[in-house]
């Protein structure tokens, strides 16, 4: 997450939940519908949105992870570098502005 494109309100709350987990190991719950991030997204229920989803739904699937899933943060993290390769990450990410920017990087 780098803040870019989104409402000065939605970058807020993500950096301040992001530290928090990060500083607490908090616990977190991987959904399939909208979170509390979602409503503050000005992109919410938009074709971009339905997407985002679907890249959800993959990144889950390529984890090994079904919706609901409760883990800590450093889990989440590790299962995210253990299981996701290159080839993963452009497949859940095929379309998205922020990869063809360069924005992110595996």
């Amino acid at each position: 997450f780098r803040g870019h494109g989104y409402s000065p309100g939605f970058v807020r709350r993500v950096k301040r939940t992001l530290r928090l987990w990060q500083s607490r190991d908090k616990p977190i719950v991987l959904i399939s519908h909208h979170d509390p991030w979602c409503w503050a997204c000005p992109l919410k229920d938009t074709p971009d949105c339905r997407w985002a989803f679907h890249r959800d739904a993959l990144t889950l699937d390529f984890l090994g992870l079904p919706p609901g899933s409760r883990l800590p943060w450093s889990q989440a993290q590790y299962l995210v570098e253990a299981r996701l390769d290159r080839e993963k990450i452009l497949a859940i990410c095929s379309g998205c502005p922020w990869l063809e920017e360069g924005y992110c990087r595996w």
